[in-house]
């Protein structure tokens, strides 16, 4: 999905959207800290989208897994020192739940006690091209971003204990809708940039990654 904070809302029905897509696209234009929106998608086809029904989705289609240490290091875990396999997301789910004795051939190598895996900014219009109906079932028209849908969605699915190094991301607005699971943010604000060591390396277009561990840094 599109990636953003957003705010915090309450609401008397569950049926009952608390802001018109106006009203939202106001509020995330306006902010100036991370935010959540409650309320505001339980209409949404994609709250459907659990691994299981993307898998039934997908039908066997290959995509790109990033597998990483879960060994804690003071030094992040950058991608040039991920490994990466192309599986099935039902492959996945058997690695992940361990319901096999044998594990899938593209994770064979890696034991899950051991190691993370997760599928990052896959672009919809690209997974699901075959499947253009489903693109509709991400409404981002209720925040007030008419016309946008799947096709400009991308889809993050990871295992426990999946993460990224901490960065910045250089979008404008960045919407989140979280399916299923969990996923732990640690925020800082812009005055903790110079404690945080910036850099473009490696080099990605859209991100600003920091040199350091944030779940384990090194405060010598």
């Amino acid at each position: 999905a599109l990636e953003t904070g957003a705010m915090a809302a309450g609401g008397t029905k569950r049926d009952t959207k608390p802001f018109k897509p106006e009203e939202a696209r106001n509020i995330v234009e306006s902010l100036q800290k991370p935010a959540v929106f409650c309320n505001m998608v339980s209409d949404w086809p994609a709250r459907q989208w659990d691994v299981q029904r993307l898998s039934e989705i997908l039908d066997g289609k290959p995509i790109e897994f990033r597998i990483g240490r879960r060994k804690l290091n003071k030094v992040p875990q950058f991608e040039t020192q991920c490994e990466y396999v192309k599986a099935t997301l039902e492959e996945f789910l058997v690695w992940v739940h361990g319901g096999s004795n044998v594990l899938p051939e593209q994770f064979s190598n890696f034991p899950r006690a051991q190691y993370w895996a997760y599928a990052d900014y896959k672009y919809i219009a690209r997974l699901l091209e075959d499947k253009a109906e489903l693109f509709q079932d991400l409404m981002w028209s209720d925040f007030g971003f008419p016309g946008r849908d799947g096709r400009d969605s991308t889809l993050w699915i990871g295992s426990e204990g999946a993460s990224t190094p901490c960065h910045l991301d250089c979008y404008g607005c960045n919407l989140v809708l979280q399916v299923q699971g969990r996923k732990r943010w640690h925020l800082f604000p812009p005055e903790d940039t110079s404690f945080l060591y910036p850099t473009r390396i490696p080099y990605e277009e859209s991100s600003v990654f920091s040199k350091v561990n944030v779940v384990n840094p090194d405060v010598k």
